[in-house]
């Protein structure tokens, strides 16, 4: 058996934060080559746009949707945009980060 048989997520939906660049794509496009469909979502949703390309030309269903994780009203207005898009994650890639400058202590 194929190791790709092992991992086929056809008919599932997942959602990565932080999609815009670096881990974050490199965790979307193996899903999708897996055969999810995904919700991403970045601080600049118009920097999805060239990923949401690559991923469409995979044959995937991709949502951009706009995330600030240090903002708690983004991530509810997030997950009912994500929700609203699709019956339901079946998968979450908490990719997003964020480097709030101050002292430690």
């Amino acid at each position: 058996m194929a190791v790709s048989a092992n991992f086929d997520l056809t008919g599932r939906t997942a959602l990565v934060t932080g999609a815009s660049r670096g881990l974050g794509q490199i965790f979307g496009r193996a899903l999708a080559k897996a055969g999810a469909d995904l919700v991403v979502t970045s601080r600049d949703v118009n920097a999805l746009t060239p990923f949401c390309q690559e991923i469409e030309e995979l044959g995937r269903r991709i949502v951009p949707l706009e995330l600030d994780v240090r903002n708690q009203y983004s991530i509810e207005r997030m997950c009912a945009a994500a929700l609203e898009a699709c019956d339901k994650i079946d998968i979450l890639v908490n990719n997003a980060g964020c480097n709030i400058r101050k002292p430690a202590l």
